[in-house]
């Protein structure tokens, strides 16, 4: 599918992003302070008023600082690709924190693509111009075969397929769901319902610089080494960057899925009363958890609830929340940056 023009956007939301505060920077000057983000139909929308439960500030820019870490050399992360953008949050994330200036961007809505191009250039500080690349369609295939390698490729995509009759084009489907793939996927990735991010790293290969990695952002509901074990099926060694909790957002609904998908014979998927999770993870830097994943891993573990389990303590006015991590992938026989 060719690339998707960069026109103006048409949003039916805006949203006004303290971008110091929301990612945690002290004094932003690759993109501007306050950011002036649109949002299409299809978007997923940003939870600028609670930026702990936000995937991009609590997720996506702790893991780009520790990146960031793994290297002295000022264009070490000069390209960044995001699968899935959404609103392009991520990318303008990566773009202050690792000082990227060649950027790639896809999602499934071309919608989605073109007021994500829209926001990133227009959020930008004049003094840094970046060069963008963008597609819509299915993962990285819109980057395909044309020549551009990343540094860092990174995915926040969704664990869960479509069940019943929903529709994948229905307003924010998207951003949670993903149709059922027809590919021949190993058991592991279909067990856990690890199919996208299988494939972004198979597809990654690719497209991945010399040196460069995969982040996978995914919502821990199975065990880390599940993770680990997916990346060597995808060609790849991995490893923890950083692990986190957040609260189970659109709980009832995304409960109910993963319950279902168990009563199928899946998983089991894991979740934890959030205060479990709170007390486990205080006082604990993501980079520095992610250290300790393990072990914190194995101390979470009297307190798990699958996904039935879970169903019923949300009926009982529980609140529930689950572990994240973020995999970091190299293709196996390529060395670190």
């Amino acid at each position: 599918m060719p690339p998707t023009p960069l026109q103006p956007a048409d949003p039916h939301a805006r949203l006004r992003v303290d971008s110091a505060a929301f990612l945690g920077i002290d004094n932003p000057v690759r993109i501007r302070r306050q950011l002036d983000i649109a949002l299409s139909d299809h978007c997923y929308q940003p939870r600028i008023d609670d930026p702990l439960a936000d995937w991009v500030a609590s997720v996506a820019a702790p893991a780009f600082r520790a990146v960031r870490l793994q290297s002295t050399q000022p264009d070490a992360f000069e390209a960044v690709c995001s699968i899935g953008t959404g609103s392009g949050l991520d990318i303008l994330a990566a773009i202050e924190i690792l000082g990227s200036t060649r950027i790639g961007i896809t999602d499934l809505h071309d919608d989605v693509v073109a007021v994500a191009g829209d926001n990133i250039a227009r959020n930008l500080n004049p003094a840094h111009p970046v060069d963008i690349h963008a597609g819509h369609g299915d993962l990285l295939a819109p980057l395909a075969g044309l020549g551009r390698r990343y540094d860092v490729i990174y995915e926040n995509l969704p664990n869960t397929p479509l069940r019943g009759d929903a529709r994948i084009d229905d307003a924010q489907t998207s951003s949670k769901h993903f149709s059922p793939r027809r590919e021949n996927l190993p058991a592991l990735v279909t067990t856990n319902l690890l199919a996208l991010h299988y494939l972004a790293l198979r597809q990654s290969r690719d497209l991945l610089a010399p040196g460069g990695s995969v982040l996978s952002t995914i919502g821990g509901r199975i065990r880390l080494s599940t993770l680990l074990e997916m990346a060597l099926l995808a060609g790849h060694f991995g490893s923890i960057l950083i692990y986190t909790w957040k609260h189970q957002a659109d709980a009832a609904e995304m409960v109910a899925f993963y319950a279902g998908w168990q009563g199928d014979g899946l998983g089991p998927f894991h979740f934890y009363p959030a205060s479990v999770l709170q007390q486990h993870f205080a006082g604990i830097d993501p980079v520095e958890a992610g250290l300790q994943a393990f072990s914190i891993e194995q101390a979470l573990a009297p307190h798990r609830l699958d996904a039935l389990e879970a169903a019923a303590a949300l009926s009982r006015g529980e609140t529930l929340g689950h572990t994240v991590a973020v995999l970091q992938s190299r293709p196996q026989g390529q060395a670190a940056v």
